[in-house]
């Protein structure tokens, strides 16, 4: 199971999604002072921009989490390549709708405070590095599914042989 490059590929998946779930992954800033901080789960407004409340972006600690999960049910799965493949895809999918969840948020949190904030001048939207984790994630799955595919073809040929 280990001894699979794959495996590796998918356990590195898990652990930069889990990562990325715990961690901060962006902050709004408005002449040098952090307003507003963004994570999975929540969004916490500070100082003059403290009177916007907004409901948490659940959906991107959602889709993390189904990432997390379908990165381990196909370390479970060495065995049926196929279904790994498949499990290996929708994960990959899944990373993609966070990266597109992700900037809709950001877009939207940033129009609101701009909003809120507006005899006070823009605010500024900063990425933390943690939410490069994903793009790391979704390059990980897709060599992950380069190396499903190569063990695939490898069994089929053997089977030919015989």
């Amino acid at each position: 199971m280990i001894q699979r490059i794959q495996t590796v590929y998918l356990l590195l998946v898990a652990i930069l999604s889990f990562v990325g779930l715990i961690s901060q992954i962006g902050n709004y800033t408005q002449d040098e002072e952090v307003v507003a901080t963004f994570s999975n789960f929540t969004f916490s407004s500070y100082g003059p921009c403290s009177s916007y409340q907004s409901a948490g972006p659940y959906a991107l600690g959602v889709l993390l989490l189904l990432v997390i999960f379908l990165s381990i049910m196909s370390i479970m799965l060495f065995h049926k390549r196929m279904r790994q493949l498949r499990l290996t895809i929708i994960s990959s999918i899944f990373l993609v709708g966070y990266i597109v969840v992700y900037a809709l948020f950001a877009y939207f949190y940033k129009e609101n405070i701009d909003i809120v904030l507006a005899d006070a001048g823009p605010s500024a939207f900063h990425v933390r590095f943690v939410a490069v984790f994903p793009v790391l994630s979704l390059i990980l799955n897709i060599m992950a599914i380069h190396g499903i595919r190569k063990d695939e073809a490898l069994v089929r040929s053997l089977d030919r042989l015989r």
